[in-house]
């Protein structure tokens, strides 16, 4: 007894890592076209207008305890880096962003900064080629295989099994030029379809 109250004191005694990243399709909403980083401050604004009223105002500590759920795309808080999804763009730099993902509410930021707003392919050629891509886990297992061409009637010339790491190249469309290590060690070089054209995601950045 006295054992098991020493291993359960030590389990409360360690840090609590509660970042975010989507590991299944629907954590990546179809009507998403890229991410936006945040600061330490977000203000969300119901419309693209600087004289309309806030919402409202996060402060961001990334402390893991202290964050908001349902908001982050991806969150690494070591890093204080956090991503929210983007579902549009007025000028100006207006971004609309999903600030609840449970509920798909959405609001507006304006940014000076414009490498804060990544489209996809941006983001993907950024994170992706730094960090390597994931297959997200509910993808049907007939995607797990690259082609010669990026194109859907190319011909298949490798069939993935057990994916170890995948290390991207280039991204064409809704392709990516990847190489994948697999269970034989054996690097396997092709075109990966990373999306659907309704916008469904299979894959996605493994952001460290």
């Amino acid at each position: 007894m006295k054992k098991l109250l020493i291993v359960l004191a030590m389990l409360l005694c360690l840090p609590v890592f509660a970042d975010t990243m989507p590991f299944y399709m629907n954590s990546v909403p179809k009507t998403a076209i890229g991410v936006y980083q945040t600061d330490s401050t977000l203000t969300l604004y119901s419309h693209p207008d600087s004289n309309s009223h806030p919402m409202r105002t996060y402060e961001f500590s990334y402390n893991p305890e202290d964050m908001p759920s349902n908001m982050f795309a991806v969150l690494i808080n070591e890093k204080k880096l956090g991503f929210l999804y983007v579902t549009d763009t007025e000028e100006n730099g207006w971004i609309e962003v999903i600030y609840d993902k449970q509920i798909g509410a959405r609001g507006w930021v304006q940014t000076e900064d414009k490498l804060q707003f990544l489209p996809w392919i941006n983001f993907y050629n950024l994170y992706g080629r730094k960090y390597g891509i994931r297959i997200l886990k509910d993808t049907p297992k007939d995607l797990y295989t690259l082609y010669s061409q990026c194109e859907d009637n190319s011909q298949a010339i490798s069939k993935l099994n057990y994916v170890q790491k995948i290390k991207l190249t280039k991204v064409s469309g809704n392709w990516l030029l990847v190489t994948v290590m697999d269970l034989d060690k054996t690097p396997k070089s092709g075109w990966l379809k990373w999306r659907a054209g309704d916008g469904k995601i299979y894959a996605f950045p493994n952001v460290k």
